[in-house]
């Protein structure tokens, strides 16, 4: 018979009860009931993060279990995260681990908005890296106000695979982007808004001393050390924004013009003098875009048009010169080159290029093909991909607030997309800006007063301090989990009105899921992976993560 461990406390006695009273009894078990019901309740209620788990891990069976982990956004596209921010205990999850879930047969499923069915057997791309820019206006921020150490625990924080969120890819420029202010450089360069090459006039040598003055070596450097100090090597690749000016038809880096066909040997010369001469420093070069968005000359920063017939004579004379064909330019370069650098719409191009070199027998010159969202969607990739499935593609630049962005193309959930439409990469572009982005950029976003969203913001004046915006915990769902080497494997997508997955197997034997939900109601989830399952719930605009083994 039941007999309570503890003395019951009754506002008034009628009459006398011995514990072993039935009626006593039934008192004690619906006032335990009620107690308990209470604090499910509160429990439910509770708004800490910390403690506000989504899974039930009560009522889970014996079994290997599935770790989890989720970000969410808050206030996307406001301007107020560069001057007024949101203080981070406000962003509700920020990496969060969850409680442990635990696999269950079948049998067992319950009911659910969306299932999501992964299957290892059909396997697609393999996943070269993760990870987002390191361009002057970053490198600016990073460094602002800072000692040598707090420079490295910030990069640590972007690197770090355990204490932060593990990115492994970073693109650099090659000379000047459209985020750089080279009027801080020594030398200072000839135009007066601070755009520079690395070899201004033709009887110049070529020179590093402006990334060097401006501490783009030295942080690159360190962000190569962090790496290996935390056993995740990083690879750079670079892009440039337009050759020396003496180089291009109307002889300016602003709307100058294409490169002269004159000058193609002399600037694959150049963009060996950049590969080597960084080398030098320790700072390896795994691979270049031929130019970045060859499609777009805006009026406000460097840039250049060229057509695909000319970006594939470029092509030939940079891979001649890396390779050293005929063996007259040096050292072979093992340097990757990546061609059209630009929107998904202008896939076309990409496709008549590879096409011509695939006809005269010139396609093992090409490496990739990188793509930006500004234009086009990711589907446009794929379809590259299906006509050439031996040239991979990379998505080397973009721009995300939260989960939706501002047209639904440009939020974390499109990462997705990016990701199952072929794309062998995600690169964000600009990690880190200052709350005043005059200091560092003189290019559009601030001409016209916006700037684009990036994982870590700079304090005005003097300060030493920054902060996380959401999207470095949301850029982190992907970086920390899916390594390179990774292979993504079958998933169905679901529906952007439920929720959206996409799938991984690591090297080292885990598998990835990474689910996002961009409306606005909480997603009951069923997960089925080799005749098992596991349920969960996501809560709104959120991304989560689950990683196990086999």
């Amino acid at each position: 018979m039941y007999r309570p461990d503890f003395p019951l406390s009754l506002p008034f006695e009628t009459v006398p009860l011995n514990w072993r009273s039935p009626l006593l009894i039934a008192i004690t078990f619906f006032a335990q009931l009620l107690f308990l019901q209470s604090f499910a309740i509160a429990a439910a209620n509770s708004k800490d993060p910390a403690k506000d788990n989504v899974n039930a891990p009560s009522a889970l069976p014996s079994g290997s279990t599935i770790e989890s982990w989720i970000s969410s956004e808050l206030h996307p596209m406001s301007d107020k995260w560069y001057t007024d921010p949101w203080p981070e205990t406000d962003i509700r999850y920020r990496l969060t681990k969850q409680a442990p879930l635990k696999w269950r047969s079948r049998k067992s499923m319950g009911t659910a908005t969306e299932t999501v069915l992964i299957d290892p057997s059909i396997t697609y791309q393999t996943i070269l890296g993760i990870g987002s820019s390191l361009e002057h206006t970053s490198i600016y921020a990073i460094r602002k106000n800072k000692t040598r150490s707090q420079q490295r625990a910030l990069l640590e924080s972007l690197i770090s695979p355990d204490e932060g969120i593990g990115m492994n890819l970073f693109r650099i420029e090659i000379g000047t982007s459209d985020f750089s202010d080279g009027t801080k450089a020594s030398p200072p360069p000839l135009y007066e808004r601070g755009w520079f090459s690395l070899k201004d006039t033709p009887d110049a040598p070529f020179s590093i001393d402006r990334p060097l003055s401006l501490g783009i070596i030295d942080t690159l450097k360190m962000a190569i050390e962090v790496g290996e100090a935390t056993k995740n090597p990083i690879k750079i690749f670079a892009s440039p924004w337009s050759p020396p000016d003496w180089m291009r038809a109307k002889k300016s880096m602003v709307q100058g013009g294409p490169i002269k066909r004159s000058m193609l040997d002399d600037y694959a010369a150049y963009l060996r003098q950049f590969v080597e001469a960084y080398a030098a420093e320790g700072i390896p070069i795994y691979a270049i875009t031929l130019q970045n968005e060859r499609l777009f000359e805006p009026a406000d920063y460097p840039g250049m048009v060229i057509s695909w017939e000319l970006e594939r004579d470029l092509l030939i004379e940079v891979h001649n010169n890396f390779r050293s064909v005929g063996g007259e330019y040096g050292e072979p370069l093992d340097v990757k080159l990546w061609a059209l650098d630009h929107n998904f719409d202008h896939w076309g191009e990409a496709e008549l290029l590879i096409s011509d070199l695939k006809t005269n027998d010139r396609s093992h010159m090409l490496d990739g093909i990188a793509f930006h969202h500004y234009g086009g969607l990711s589907k446009q990739m794929a379809a590259l991909q299906s006509l050439h499935p031996d040239i991979p593609v990379m998505f080397t630049e973009g721009s995300v607030w939260g989960l939706n962005g501002d047209d639904n193309r440009r939020g974390f959930e499109t990462v997705i997309q990016h990701l199952r439409n072929g794309a062998t990469t995600y690169n964000a572009w600009v990690t880190m800006i200052t709350q005043n982005p005059a200091e560092a950029n003189q290019g559009p976003y601030n001409q016209v007063g916006k700037v684009a969203p990036t994982m870590l913001i700079q304090e005005d004046g003097s300060s030493s301090e920054y902060y996380n915006t959401p999207e470095f915990w949301l850029m982190g769902q992907f970086s920390r989990f899916v390594r390179p080497g990774a292979v993504r494997i079958h998933s169905n997508y679901g529906s952007i009105q439920t929720v959206t997955n996409v799938a991984f197997l690591n090297p080292d034997g885990t598998y990835v899921l990474i689910i996002a939900n961009s409306t606005d109601k909480r997603q009951s989830i069923n997960v089925e992976f080799s005749n098992q399952h596991f349920s969960t719930r996501i809560p709104p605009k959120s991304i989560a993560t689950y990683r196990w083994t086999e």
